[in-house]
């Protein structure tokens, strides 16, 4: 329990950092903070923290590597599937998720790729899994989109100083308003969630 009476979880997630670290900085961050396995030479940090939240965890976790020089540019959020990863997540075949994918079979509104004109497409899974569960009736649990959002915010906040209008592209962030030209999650894509 914190001291304000939320009670502290233990929560697993990776961030990958824009270089690898090396051998002084392995070892600052790791005595200093043992919840974080940095190695030399490796780009990927495995971070078991205890925290309220995973929020919590993962923003603090991207301080603490940030105040030795380390700077995460992304958050492990394995969301990008592709066809075959659909199908064999769910247990059809790469031919009958495609044909989702196309709007050949079942009711269309499929999520778009990532990568649309590509032969090798990439899917969220986080869009993908809400599909599955509005309109073919698969049960499984609701995303948990938290990780996915974490990981843009922070290719945002990375990427940010390239953008010249940055005030203008943060009403993003806000909240649906009518009459502001950004449609409610919802009413796009025909996406629903149970």
């Amino acid at each position: 329990m914190t001291a304000g009476g939320d009670a502290v979880g233990l929560h697993r997630f990776g961030l990958i950092l824009d270089r690898p670290p090396d051998r002084s900085q392995a070892a600052s961050v790791v005595d200093t903070h043992p919840d974080l396995d940095v190695r030399p030479s490796r780009q990927m940090v495995t971070a078991r923290r205890r925290s309220p939240s995973m929020a919590a965890a993962v923003v603090s976790a991207i301080v603490d590597l940030e105040a030795f020089d380390l700077h995460p540019a992304r958050v492990c959020a394995d969301d990008w599937v592709t066809l075959a990863d659909i199908g064999e997540r769910i247990g059809r075949s790469r031919e009958m998720v495609r044909q989702w994918s196309t709007g050949q079979q079942g009711p269309g509104g499929f999520p778009p790729p990532v990568n649309p004109g590509r032969d090798t497409k990439f899917y969220s899974w986080t869009e993908v899994a809400l599909w599955l569960r509005a309109h073919r009736d698969f049960y499984l649990p609701r995303p948990d989109g938290l990780l996915v959002v974490a990981n843009l915010l922070l290719q945002a906040k990375r990427l940010a100083p390239l953008v010249r209008d940055k005030q203008t592209l943060t009403g993003l962030l806000s909240p649906y308003q009518p009459g502001h030209g950004v449609q409610p999650p919802r009413a796009r894509e025909g996406l629903t969630t149970r």
